[in-house]
């Protein structure tokens, strides 16, 4: 059985604990919510499909929280197997119908659902900064009025019309762009962004320091992937998923890819059970990437470092944490994408041990994060035929003394953290 589904022994009963998505709407938006469509009704429909492919087994549920929780009365443990089977598959089915996503683009939340056939950014919220160069730069290459007006509302402090840009923006250029297709491909070389955290981990495939990354994907959820391009082409440039939908098409895609989903049919995320997941499998070497509030698991995944195993975790999409996942990314992180975050400024910037870029900076806190960072900025370096001996020799510490590699006119230097100028085009107000 998958990660979607624990079974228990109990006098003659079987307890099936089957895990089903959980989206929490007051996480990431205060004033709007969804019914989550798996209520009663529909779980006795799906039990109900479920016992056509099955001999009869009496059954009592309950949900839980993120749990379906079925007591089965049945002494044979294949025709138990055979029923919790078909009843995921039934549950991917629902789930599939069902479709709905929660993504965040330039620090606000956008929910997505399946209407009549067609997926649609239905709500999103405020953007919660006035200004950001990489906003700025995606915009304008994005273009359009839709593009042009984000900017000017950010410019001018205009909120109220933001969400429903947003919205659009989603379905113009997100929606039709592909990044929810599920006939998309799952392979790819292509990078995105120069210090991105998937362009670094696949680095890392590329010269053996990871055999196994846990990331998020569209349609997936929680996927553990195995090689450089597998990585690189599950994520494309989506910058913050939190609630996804399974797909069966894209299920098959990730398998030929050799892309191991960890919840197929429900298509949850979960990075703590992902790193579970790659350990028990037997990879020695992982890099994880944690996002937002989430990565706050940074600490119970750090437990796992034993015996042999070595995790480079990854705190990414931090605009908007609070100070207690902060400080528990400065304890655990390797590497944390600064974002537009109040709190990594001041929990994480002063605890840092090295810093690439000025603008949207990249800290590294430990020497492990610096393999993996000088690992795939030596990669740019060469793939620019670029003079890499910059990048040696490097002295990690905290301070004034601290280490910045700039990107100076397509070329690498190193500076102190004191000879820093101020940044006159960095994010504004960091929250």
């Amino acid at each position: 059985m998958t990660r979607e589904c624990r079974l228990e022994k109990l006098n003659n009963k079987t307890i099936a604990h089957l895990r089903k998505r959980n989206i929490n709407f007051e996480k990431y938006f205060s004033d709007f919510k969804d019914n989550e469509p798996l209520n009663f009704a529909a779980l006795d429909g799906i039990l109900s499909k479920a016992m056509q492919n099955s001999a009869q087994i009496n059954i009592t549920e309950k949900l839980i929280d993120n749990e379906i929780v079925l007591t089965l009365e049945c002494t044979d443990d294949e025709i138990i197997n055979r029923f919790v089977s078909a009843f995921l598959d039934a549950l991917a089915e629902f789930y599939e119908k069902h479709e709905v996503h929660v993504t965040r683009m330039f620090g606000c939340f956008i929910y997505l659902k399946r209407i009549d056939g067609e997926l649609k950014a239905v709500h999103a919220t405020e953007i919660p900064i006035r200004y950001c160069p990489l906003t700025r730069q995606m915009l304008i290459e994005v273009g359009g009025d839709v593009a042009a007006n984000i900017l000017k509302s950010m410019d001018e402090g205009n909120v109220k019309s933001q969400p429903y840009l947003m919205r659009a923006l989603v379905d113009d250029v997100v929606i039709k762009g592909g990044y929810f297709d599920t006939s998309r491909p799952l392979n790819s070389c292509e990078a995105n962004v120069l210090f991105g955290a998937s362009e670094t981990m696949s680095s890392a495939f590329r010269n053996g320091l990871i055999d196994a990354a846990v990331i998020v994907s569209n349609n997936l959820g929680t996927i553990i992937t195995t090689d450089f391009s597998n990585t690189q082409g599950a994520v494309k440039r989506m910058t913050g998923l939190f609630v996804t939908s399974p797909s069966k098409q894209i299920l098959k895609t990730a398998y030929d890819a050799n892309i191991i989903p960890l919840y197929p049919h429900t298509a949850c995320i979960d990075q703590l059970e992902g790193v579970k997941a790659a350990i028990s499998i037997g990879y020695k070497k992982i890099a994880v990437s944690t996002a937002w509030q989430d990565n706050i698991l940074l600490e119970d995944i750090s437990n796992l470092e034993k015996d042999g195993i070595v995790i480079y975790k990854f705190g990414v999409c931090s605009t908007s944490i609070d100070d207690k996942t902060a400080e528990i990314m400065a304890e655990n992180a390797d590497l944390v994408w600064s974002c537009a975050s109040k709190s990594v400024l001041s929990h994480i910037a002063p605890n840092s041990i090295a810093q690439v870029g000025v603008k949207i900076p990249v800290y590294i806190m430990s020497k492990k994060g610096w393999i993996l960072a000088k690992n795939h900025l030596k990669i740019i370096a060469q793939d620019r035929g670029e003079d890499i001996s910059v990048l040696e020799n490097i002295c990690l510490q905290k301070g004034d003394e601290k280490p910045v590699i700039l990107n100076d006119i397509n070329k690498f230097k190193v500076i102190s953290a004191k000879d820093l100028l101020p940044c006159s085009d960095c994010p504004h107000p960091y929250v």
